[in-house]
C-alpha cells in the first residue's frame, strides 16, 4: 500500500504539476527542455525564518526527502538548506495518480464539451459559450470551474425558457436543489452574465444599483422574491377565458396575480382617464371618480407591460397618464412604460407646480439623481421639469401629492 502523502507533500507536488501544465512544454510548443521548480518558502512560509520552529524544519525536510527517495522529485541544498525543489518529469503521470487529479487536457476536453452542449439555445448563450471554448482551446482558463459552469449554464437556459412566474426560491431547487442556493451563491453571477451578453441597455437606462439592476433583469424572466400582483381600482368589468365577469368599483380595490391576469379576456373600462401609479401609498389615497388607476408592483417587466398593452388595445379612447415620484427615477419609469407598450402615457402630478406647491416637503438631490436629470435632458426630454429640480437640487415623493390632493 503506498504511504499517504502529507499536505505539505500534496502542495508541493500541486504546484510543480500548476508549472507544467501552465506550460509551453505541456502544449508540445517549447523546443527547449524546461525545468519545473519551487522554492520551499512557497510551500513551508516559514522556512526561510529565523524564527522558525526548528523541529518543523526538520520535518519539512524529511518530507522532501522521502519525495526524493520515490523519485517523484530532485532537492537541490546549498549551506545545509533546501534551495530548490525541482520536479522529474518522468514522473507527472504518478503525479496525477497520487493527487487523484485529472490531466489539464482531460479537464479542458470536458469543458469543451459542456459549452458545446449549449450552443444552440438562446444567441445570448452562444456568445458566451464560443467565447469559453475559444479561450480553453487557446490555453487559457474558462471564467468558471466546470461545475460550477454547469450549475451556471443551466440556471442560465432555466431563465431564457422560463414563461411563467417563478419564486427564486422555487427556482433554487427546481435547478440546484436548495432553495438558499441561488441567492447565496449564483443570483448575481447569472445576473452579471445576462446584462454583458443580453440586450439589457435600454431596460436599465438610469439604473445604476446593481440589486435594483438584478431586480429588473430577473423580472424580464418572471423570476420574483415573492408572488407580484396587479392592483385595480375604478369603475371597469373584467371578463376571463372561462366566461366569468367581474365588475369593481372606485370603492373596491382589486389585486390578482400575473397568473391570474393571464386569463384576462377582456376588460372595459368606464372612466375617460387610465392611470398607472408608482406607490401602493398614492393608489390606495387617489379616489377621483373619472379614473382608473392600476397599480403594477414591482418593475414593469414584459407580462406587465402586455397586459398594459391589452388593457390599451381595449380602450384605446382612454387617456392615459402615469403618476409617480416628482424625481428622475420617476420618469425615467415613464420613458421606461412607454418604450415597452407604445402606450402615449403623460405624466400628471408631476409638474413644477407641484415642486413649488409643496416645497417644505421636498428633499435634496442626490448625485445619482443629478447625473440621471442631466441625461434626461441630453435627450431633450422633460427639458422643464429637469432643469428646475437640477436649479433647486429638489425633488419629491409622491405620498405627499396623493394624500394632499385626494378631493
Amino acid at each position: 500500500m503506498k504511504k499517504q502523502l502529507s499536505e505539505w507533500q500534496k502542495k508541493t507536488m500541486e504546484q510543480l504539476l500548476n508549472q507544467y501544465e501552465n506550460s509551453k512544454t505541456y502544449r508540445g510548443k517549447n523546443l527547449m527542455t524546461q525545468t519545473f521548480s519551487v522554492v520551499p518558502s512557497k510551500i513551508y512560509d516559514e522556512y526561510d525564518s529565523d524564527f522558525a520552529d526548528i523541529n518543523l524544519i526538520h520535518d519539512f525536510e524529511q518530507q522532501m526527502k522521502e519525495l526524493e527517495e520515490r523519485k517523484l522529485l530532485s532537492v537541490k541544498w546549498k549551506n545545509h538548506v533546501i534551495e530548490k525543489l525541482i520536479a522529474n518529469p518522468e514522473k507527472w503521470i504518478v503525479y496525477y495518480e497520487l493527487l487523484g487529479r485529472k490531466e489539464r487536457y482531460q479537464l479542458e476536453q470536458e469543458q469543451i464539451g459542456l459549452y458545446q452542449e449549449y450552443l444552440g439555445v438562446h444567441a445570448m448563450l452562444d456568445r458566451f459559450c464560443e467565447e469559453q471554448i475559444r479561450r480553453v482551446e487557446e490555453g487559457k482558463k474558462a471564467k468558471f470551474p466546470t461545475e460550477e459552469a454547469r450549475k451556471i449554464l443551466s440556471l442560465w437556459k432555466f431563465l431564457i425558457e422560463n414563461q411563467e412566474e417563478i419564486l427564486e426560491r422555487e427556482l433554487s431547487i427546481a435547478v440546484l436543489g436548495d432553495s438558499k442556493l441561488w441567492e447565496k451563491t449564483y443570483c448575481a453571477k447569472v445576473c452579471r452574465l445576462l446584462k454583458k451578453y443580453g440586450n439589457f441597455e435600454e431596460l436599465l437606462l438610469g439604473v445604476d444599483n446593481e440589486k435594483e439592476a438584478i431586480k429588473i433583469i430577473l423580472a424580464e424572466y418572471h423570476v420574483v422574491p415573492n408572488p407580484s400582483f396587479i392592483y385595480f381600482k375604478g369603475d371597469a368589468e373584467l371578463t376571463f377565458t372561462d366566461g366569468q365577469k367581474f365588475r369593481i368599483n372606485i370603492n373596491m380595490p382589486v389585486a390578482f396575480t400575473e397568473k391570474t391576469l393571464r386569463n384576462l379576456k377582456k376588460i372595459i373600462i368606464f372612466t375617460p382617464k387610465v392611470m398607472t401609479v408608482e406607490n401602493l401609498t398614492s393608489f390606495n389615497r387617489l379616489s377621483k371618480k373619472d379614473s382608473f388607476y392600476i397599480f403594477l408592483s414591482g418593475y414593469h417587466n414584459r407580462l406587465k407591460q402586455q397586459l398594459l398593452l391589452k388593457i390599451y388595445n381595449d380602450n384605446k379612447m382612454k387617456k392615459w397618464f402615469h403618476f409617480g415620484d416628482i424625481d428622475p427615477d420617476g420618469f425615467y419609469i415613464i420613458e421606461h412604460l412607454k418604450r415597452g407598450t407604445g402606450i402615449p402615457f403623460e405624466p400628471v402630478y408631476m409638474g413644477i407646480n407641484f415642486l413649488k406647491k409643496y416645497d417644505p416637503y421636498t428633499k435634496q438631490l442626490t448625485e445619482n439623481d443629478i447625473r440621471k436629470a442631466k441625461a434626461l435632458q441630453q435627450q431633450e426630454k422633460y427639458g422643464d421639469i429637469m432643469e428646475y429640480m437640477l436649479r433647486e437640487k429638489k425633488k419629491l415623493e409622491q405620498e405627499i401629492i396623493s394624500w394632499k390632493e385626494r378631493d
